[in-house]
């Protein structure tokens, strides 16, 4: 293909470079094979891996099978009800990612990600808010931690259904999708707490970086700070704050707009795809109020109040509360890990975009979790090819990768386009027969085609 006023500088995929991704895909499940105790279960994790990364539309179980031309109850037992244990992949996944992305000075990202489903069936599925959506509805939700390390590469690392009360206290209910006996009450902030004490003791970081459903939270400002790392969080505008040398209480938007415009300083956050990306950035040192664990002593935290102002047209202002173990972190670098936020946004639109990481049509509680490892490790696979051709093409995406290689996976023939419609013809008609007998009569011929 003639590109027509291409610039010399965006580089060039060969076709060795893409037979070396393919190459590499045949191998890249190796390691994660041999943490399988059974032959069925590693063939099954290939199947499931080329499933996700290939061209296909859903990605769910079903049209995997299809796809590689086998009994979908096999693929759907291992996804869904097979007991094998998922933490050996993680680990594995983990220390790749320390090895290839990982720098002392990395970010881990918090993030909360609500799928919506029907009925009542499916595990931990209630009415609940769901950000996707901006409102609350019938989903499930699950809390989620991303690598951020070498030139902004994001690897999502970890993952975890949250199980409301309701599920919790339900014997029956828990009985019904294999919930495990231990599994107690966790909010969404104490499973991130707990989520960042595990990825401390895997991946080297020094920053933690969350939205303001973590960042209102002063027990997670607190304990992320007692695991000895630095934070960013989000804080909505309306965050109660006292200047360290100052006894009036203001909110965080009203306190902003006080200060003198020789105090706030415009920034340079990175060269975006539409031209640089600037801002207006303001620090303040502040006082925050907490309790004692039974509320009888109130004392102040010092934080630092960050604020940002986008300068793009009908930009918006965001405020964050940081805190840094080093030192007192520069304005510059707060402002950047601020906007590393935006990298596990990218990244979940990857991931349920490219390897179906909302695909899930399990309802187990080990069902959903291995969905998402296995879609970490989909996820994971184009993040390293990013990397790998990206020392050549430094423009590649995750989404270009994806797309070159998924169609080359199963590549399209008659005879398989054959066989794809033939599948479907019987599923369809297994589900017609299984309607009719539930009505308590036998499913007529269909009628030819006149």
């Amino acid at each position: 293909m003639k590109a027509f006023g291409r610039p010399e500088s965006c580089g060039r995929v060969s076709e060795a470079d893409l037979s070396a991704s393919m190459r590499r895909t045949d191998s890249y499940c190796n390691p994660y094979q041999d943490l399988l105790t059974r032959r069925e279960q590693r063939e099954n994790l290939s199947q499931m891996i080329g499933g996700l990364v290939s061209a296909l539309e859903r990605k769910s179980v079903e049209p995997i099978a299809v796809m590689h031309g086998v009994e979908r109850r096999n693929l759907q037992h291992f996804v869904g009800t097979s007991q094998w244990d998922d933490d050996p992949l993680r680990h594995r996944q983990r220390w790749e990612v320390a090895q290839e992305i990982g720098v002392a000075d990395g970010s881990l990202v918090l993030d909360g990600s609500g799928t919506i489903k029907k009925g009542t069936e499916t595990v931990a599925v209630a009415r609940q808010w769901c950000g996707r959506q901006g409102k609350v509805d019938n989903c499930v939700v699950g809390i989620y931690a991303a690598y951020v390390g070498k030139c902004g590469l994001t690897s999502i690392v970890d993952s975890q259904i949250y199980l409301p009360r309701q599920w919790v206290d339900d014997q029956d209910r828990r009985a019904k999708v294999y919930v495990p006996p231990e599994i107690e009450y966790q909010t969404q902030t104490e499973i991130a707490v707990d989520m960042t004490r595990r990825m401390k003791a895997e991946l080297p970081f020094e920053w933690v970086l969350g939205d303001d459903q973590f960042g209102r939270s002063r027990a997670v400002r607190d304990q992320v700070w007692a695991l000895e790392k630095s934070y960013v969080f989000d804080v909505p505008c309306d965050t109660r704050v006292r200047l360290v040398d100052g006894t009036k209480k203001w909110r965080a938007d009203e306190l902003a707009r006080t200060r003198k415009i020789r105090k706030w300083r415009r920034l340079h956050v990175r060269d975006g795809e539409k031209g640089p990306l600037e801002v207006s950035a303001l620090r303040l040192p502040v006082m925050v109020e907490r309790e004692d664990a039974k509320r009888r002593v109130t004392y102040e935290v010092p934080e630092t109040l960050v604020v940002i102002e986008n300068l793009e047209v009908n930009g918006k202002t965001t405020y964050h509360l940081a805190r840094s173990r080093s030192s007192e972190a520069p304005l510059p670098e707060l402002v950047g890990r601020a906007a590393q936020r935006h990298f596990i946004e990218e990244t979940f639109e990857e991931a349920k975009g490219e390897v179906g990481l909302d695909h899930f049509e399990v309802r187990a509680w080990h069902g959903w979790h291995h969905h998402m490892t296995l879609c970490q490790l989909a996820h994971w696979f184009l993040v390293r090819e990013q990397r790998l051709l990206g020392k050549k093409v430094p423009g590649l995406t995750v989404s270009m990768i994806r797309a070159a290689i998924g169609p080359l996976l199963s590549p399209a023939t008659i005879s398989k386009m054959v066989d794809q419609m033939n599948y479907q013809l019987a599923r369809n008609e297994e589900v017609r027969q299984a309607h009719w007998r539930a009505r308590g009569s036998p499913a007529p011929p269909r009628p030819p085609m006149p």
